[in-house]
């Protein structure tokens, strides 16, 4: 999992720095850089799977729009501190990565890259100069200098018996990790086809998904889906429809003799997200971290307390990292005050982290509100004024 991240110049992430647990809530009001958390981290964890430029194309971004617009420097740093277990023990590992923006030719490129797993240096990279790879049967393998490199190093080595287990389980993580921050339920709507291991990025997978699910899959899926929205819902599947092979989803409602099936396409949006939300849980892929933006969207507050439990289930359960947004104080309610992180801006634009129910008076009122209450009785100008004056104590 992700335990700490640093990144200086994407969005309005400057000299910035924040702390994971394996369930962290981001907090915060609007542009205070939310989304641009989870984009960072999914950009990092895409560049073993793909070119920059295609993560680029997949957002509709050009490399002008990742750099931050409040410093002029055309390098983004990433460090990040990820803990992973094996059964030779824990992997604490060292990631660093730094790219070059070129505004006028659209492009990413890779400067510099090092990867050191407990103290032990096993990946260094930087343009112009011999790379070197720790791998299992020689001390070092050589990346020639000519290379530019438009991805992580990573994405281009061949994952044979020879390269060190401690890159393949590195490796692996990233590329199960995944990012479900552009849940579109227009995109759930339309028919999808294939099968698919994850529901994607938009839940455009979604149909596809729910009808590749196995029996046991199906059976845990409408005993979740039961225990967030009751029995009204009987029965869902996914029905090819028009050409061979798209499917689209189709759900049973039950109301007294009645049954009434209900497609994708006149679900509303709050019952499209549940579906997804439920269905990521029931991706078979393991000690990963999932990122979810706004998960309140389009869904009744009457749901909050189920679906926070569902998902904290997920990670208990299956081992993954949540990390997820939210601006709605009735889930805070149901979230673990040490999970909480807010995030703000200081008077330079520059997006900062805090852990805001560590700080001694805003833990003392835990004992008579819930966090979603404290924050709701507390104006923004009040809980900045606290947080200027816990920095200059510090």
């Amino acid at each position: 999992m992700f335990r700490k991240l640093k990144v200086d110049n994407f969005k309005s992430l400057v000299n910035f720095s924040i702390d994971f647990s394996p369930m962290s809530v981001i907090i915060g009001n609007n542009a205070t850089g939310k989304s641009s958390v989870l984009q960072a981290i999914d950009f990092l964890c895409s560049s073993v799977k793909e070119d920059f430029g295609i993560m680029l194309e997949r957002r509709g971004w050009s490399a002008d729009n990742i750099k931050s617009k409040l410093i002029n420097s055309n390098k983004i740093h990433f460090e990040s501190n990820i803990l992973l277990y094996s059964d030779e023990g824990d992997l604490s590992y060292d990631w660093k990565m730094v790219l070059s923006i070129y505004t006028g030719k659209n492009e990413v490129s890779l400067l510099s890259e090092s990867l050191v797993c407990n103290g032990e240096e096993l990946l260094v990279y930087q343009k112009g100069k011999d790379g070197r790879i720790k791998d299992e049967y020689k001390d070092i393998n050589i990346l020639p200098r000519a290379l530019v490199i438009h991805s992580s190093v990573l994405r281009m080595l061949n994952r044979d018996e020879k390269l060190d287990f401690r890159i393949k389980r590195f490796v692996d993580f990233l590329e199960k990790s995944a990012s479900f921050e552009m849940l579109s339920p227009n995109e759930m709507r339309l028919s999808s086809r294939g099968v698919k291991k994850s529901i994607g990025m938009s839940g455009k997978n979604l149909p596809s998904f729910i009808k590749q699910m196995t029996s046991e899959q199906k059976k845990s899926f409408m005993n979740k889906l039961t225990f967030l929205l009751g029995d009204r819902i009987s029965g869902v599947d996914a029905k090819t429809q028009g050409k061979p092979g798209w499917t689209q989803i189709d759900s049973v409602e039950k109301y007294k003799n009645k049954e009434i099936h209900v497609s994708s396409k006149e679900m509303s949006d709050g019952m499209l997200r549940l579906l997804a939300f439920v269905a990521i849980s029931e991706i078979k892929e393991s000690n990963a971290t999932m990122l979810l933006d706004e998960v309140e969207n389009g869904v009744n507050t009457n749901y909050a307390e189920q679906l926070l439990e569902l998902l904290g289930k997920m990670y208990e359960e299956r081992g993954h990292q949540l990390i997820l947004t939210t601006h709605s104080t009735v889930f805070m309610d149901y979230i673990p005050p040490e999970n909480i992180v807010y995030l703000y801006r200081d008077d330079d634009g520059y997006t900062k982290s805090v852990q805001l129910f560590e700080r001694e008076q805003m833990k003392e009122q835990l004992d008579y509100m819930y966090p979603g209450e404290i924050l709701l009785n507390m104006s923004q100008m009040e809980l900045l004024d606290k947080l200027l004056a816990y920095r200059e104590e510090g």
